[in-house]
């Protein structure tokens, strides 16, 4: 029996460089896969043909689901920024160049997400053969960056209110004291009465509406005791039953009993949920449904408020959280800005957010820090 035959080292090294091709490809898959980003493939009439899981972060939607849907490339851009992209697609693919584009998208949860999409299209003879590209989700950039914007907005209409405060109140005071004068001095018969009258009430008005913005302008000083949650909402509830009633709006309260007593100012606190609890009322159609519910984790309470209407539109947090936006009329508490003040100073956050069937959630959540024993 003859010396076994030497290996081919030709054979040998094809061997090892197709095991090495191999371990690359799912090297390179692996990544795809687990990357922050969502990879694509599309062909010529925008099929999705590959698509990594992460869309389903992104988008809301599984791999699976956005292949089967021929439309969806064009189906979830958001409705204001839809001609834009498939105007600039189109000419970008003509000119057979690569393309960045940054708009919004709608989440199957009826949220609005920004992203940027880099789109590569792939020729061959001379044919668009295929379109790559990558889709990065930016929501958390563009929230930060309309942050900065808003807290500047917010500086600089302040100033303005204060300045202008400051220029009413002088003449304002000037108008109520002369008119005030001759409300003493003027007798019960005179003809003119009714018309001081007026004046009067309008002076007060003013002043009501002057102090607010004042108010308003002004830093919020905390002084913080112990408190339940719970407590401040069902006061706010009971001082507001009788509108529910009006409006023929039932309200559902599941109150965590084991909620913990936290260090909050409980006045402000007070009024900037009633608030925006008001500033909800008004939004909402009568005979609708609202659920109020308390809950807690190791670090937060949050109150969630689910089954209102703010806009039938996709929802677009960042507008809706601006001031003003939606604010019922003045009712001598704080105004919706302050509200959102008062709880971000405590520490916390407010988030509306859009579900199915049009109907919205509202979370106020608030940090556990130095929390008390609860009582039950």
């Amino acid at each position: 029996m003859g010396p076994p035959p030497r290996p081919n080292l030709s054979d040998l090294a094809d061997s090892h460089l197709t095991l090495a091709s191999e371990d690359c490809e799912k090297r390179f898959r692996r990544l795809f896969e687990s990357a922050p980003l969502v990879a694509y493939s599309l062909d010529s009439q925008l099929n999705t043909l590959y698509i990594s899981p992460y869309c389903h972060k992104v988008f809301g939607y599984s791999d699976e689901e956005i292949r089967k849907d021929h439309l969806f490339w064009d189906r979830h851009i958001h409705p204001d920024d839809r001609q834009r992209v498939r105007i600039s697609r189109e000419y970008y693919l003509n000119e057979d160049q690569s393309f960045t584009l940054e708009y919004r998208i709608i989440h199957r949860k009826r949220t609005v997400r920004h992203i940027i999409n880099h789109t590569i299209p792939v020729r061959r003879d001379n044919e668009l053969h295929c379109i790559d590209g990558f889709v990065f989700d930016i929501t958390a950039r563009k929230y930060l960056e309309d942050q900065l914007v808003l807290t500047e907005r917010i500086k600089v209409l302040n100033d303005m209110s204060l300045s202008v405060a400051h220029e009413i109140r002088n003449p304002l005071t000037s108008i109520g004291g002369f008119a005030r004068l001759l409300d003493r001095r003027m007798a019960s018969g005179d003809p003119n009465r009714a018309h001081l009258e007026i004046i009067l009430k309008e002076v007060s008005r003013l002043e009501v509406t002057l102090n607010r913005v004042l108010d308003s302008c002004k830093r919020i000083r905390l002084h913080k005791v112990p408190t339940n949650i719970n407590t401040i909402l069902k006061r706010i509830l009971s001082q507001l039953n009788h509108e529910f009633h009006h409006r023929g709006i039932q309200v559902t309260a599941n109150l965590n009993s084991r909620m913990p007593e936290i260090e909050l100012d409980r006045h402000l606190i007070e009024e900037g949920l009633r608030t925006i609890i008001r500033t909800i009322l008004q939004s909402i159609q009568e005979g609708s449904e609202l659920s109020i519910t308390t809950a807690v984790n190791h670090s937060h309470v949050a109150i969630e408020i689910n089954g209102f209407n703010l806009n039938p539109e996709p929802l677009d947090e960042y507008q809706l959280l601006f001031p003003f936006y939606r604010e019922p009329a003045f009712d001598g508490g704080v105004g919706i800005p302050l509200s959102q003040q008062i709880i971000a100073q405590h520490g916390g956050n407010v988030v509306f957010k859009n579900g199915s069937n049009q109907e919205a959630t509202l979370i106020v959540t608030l940090p556990i820090t130095n929390t008390v024993p609860s009582p039950h």
